[in-house]
Order: structure tokens, then sequence, then C-alpha cells
């Protein structure tokens, strides 16, 4: 059994988006950017990855860049995943590695399909300014990645710019302080699908919060996703989703319960939690 996870918003959390913390909790910094804790999780969710991790594969799936990726020290300290899929299914990592038959394979599908990144930076030019766009990336040579204020975002010219990209074979994701631009066919649900057959599993568990996660969760055989975030925005129900009961980083461990108990279950067995923390 796989489960393929995105991480942020999913399993990992900034102050500004884990939500209120129960008095007596505390919460274990995982990720660390220009010498300060950017990521958090709570002890109870590293414990139960950690559970899931010796149950299955866990494969981390996220729209970082393998750089932005490897800042989550977690993945080398505590849960050391054999696989990981970054740049929103651009890139493949193998043991840390980056599987170059994965990335051509990923660039001759966006040739085919989607228009040229300079096209989309065009269009893109003509409604971005200073006053809300705050910095411009175009990431691992896949997609943009942009800084924005968020409620000074024009909203109709951004929505002509969505439909207008559509045409183009490009998808945008509004993620917190970010705006992705992101060729159609690079595509989470992709990536892992060729990790599942790759390792000949069965079955697959999903969790991801954003649209850019839509596609891993159609994808798989089963899909969580948290109470928050641009998914549960645009499908307060689904048939093929389930949604956690909480909201902010409480949503990691009551998803990743969720797959220990689905696990246990397809194994005819029932899942006994553990108390206790890391």
């Amino acid at each position: 059994m796989i489960f393929a996870s995105d991480l942020d918003q999913t399993l990992i959390y900034s102050e500004a988006s884990m939500g209120p913390l129960k008095p007596q909790e505390q919460t274990v910094p995982i990720e660390l950017y220009e010498e300060r804790y950017i990521s958090f999780m709570t002890k109870r969710a590293i414990q139960l990855l950690t559970e899931v991790t010796a149950s299955m594969q866990f494969i981390p799936v996220t729209t970082r860049t393998v750089v932005q990726y490897e800042r989550i020290f977690v993945f080398k300290d505590t849960v050391r995943p054999n696989y990981a899929i970054t740049s929103n299914g651009g890139t493949i990592l193998v043991n840390g590695q980056a599987d170059e038959h994965w990335k051509q394979t990923v660039t001759a599908a966006v040739a085919r399909s989607s228009a040229s990144a300079a096209d989309i930076k065009q269009h893109w030019d003509r409604i971005a300014t200073t006053e809300w766009v705050l910095t411009e990336k175009y990431a691992d040579d896949l997609f943009y990645s942009l800084v924005i204020v968020r409620d000074k975002i024009p909203q109709p010219e951004l929505d002509d710019f969505r439909a207008v990209i559509a045409e183009l074979g490009w998808n945008l994701s509004i993620q917190g302080r970010k705006i992705y631009l992101v060729p159609a066919a690079l595509s989470k649900g992709a990536a892992m699908l060729h990790l599942k057959e790759r390792l000949g599993a069965s079955h697959v568990i999903a969790a991801g919060d954003s649209l850019l996660d839509e596609s891993l969760l159609l994808a798989a055989d089963e899909a969580i996703a948290p109470r928050h975030g641009e998914l549960f925005k645009h499908y307060p129900k689904h048939p093929h989703i389930t949604y956690t009961q909480l909201p902010g980083i409480y949503a990691s461990e009551e998803l990743l319960e969720q797959v220990l108990e689905r696990h246990s279950y397809r194994n005819g067995t029932i899942y006994e939690k553990k108390e206790g923390v890391v």
C-alpha cells in the first residue's frame, strides 16, 4: 500500500496556517530557512507518520522545488521516505536522487500539450503590478511561483487570466500568499501513478488540500483532505474525497489516523491508537 500525501497545509504547517492550538499542545519545528523555523508538526502527527512509514510506502508529494523540499529535516532525521514527488510532479526523487528519465518524460508531455512559459508570462504581465505582485519565480524550469498580496488581487482580471491560460493548457492555483501557474501536463497524479506501477502497489491512499492536489486525490483509490484550503472551499462535498472533521494542524493527526485505520481494515486487523509522543 502507498500513502501519497501533499505537505504544506496537509501534513506540515506554518505558524500562520496551523490555526489555534490546545493549551497543552507543543509543536515541533521540522523546517529551517534562513536560520528560522518556518514549518511545524504536532508531536502526535510525527508519531503517527512514523507508524504510517513503518506500515506502508509513504511518498511525500509537493509543489515545492527539490531545494525547498530538502529543507524539511524531519524527512532526514525521523521519517526517511525512499521516494518523493516534487515540483508538482515534475521531479521524482529516488533515495534523494532525481529520476532523469521521468523528468524527460514530463518535459516532453508539457511541450506537446501546453503553451510555452514565455507565452503565459506575456499574459501574466498584462495584469501583474507591483501593487499586488511581490516576487516572481520560474521554478525548476517547469512552472511559475508568484508571491502576492492576497487582499489586493484584482479578482475580475485574475479570473479572466485564469480562463485564458486554461485554453492554453495551464492551471492557476492560489495557496496562501502564493499563486502557482502550472502546465496541465505537470501533474502530481501522473507522477504518483508512475510510482504505483513501478512499485507494484495495489492500493493508494492520498491526501491534499489544494486544487493542485486534485489530480493526486482522483488518481488514488481513497482520498482524504483537510477541512480547509482550496479543495474544501471549491468542493464542500465530493463523492471521492473524505474531509477531516477538524481544520488546521489537527487535521494532519486526524487524516494520519484514518490512513492507519484503513490500512488495518484492508489487512483484516483493528487499528489500536497508541498514546504518547515521540
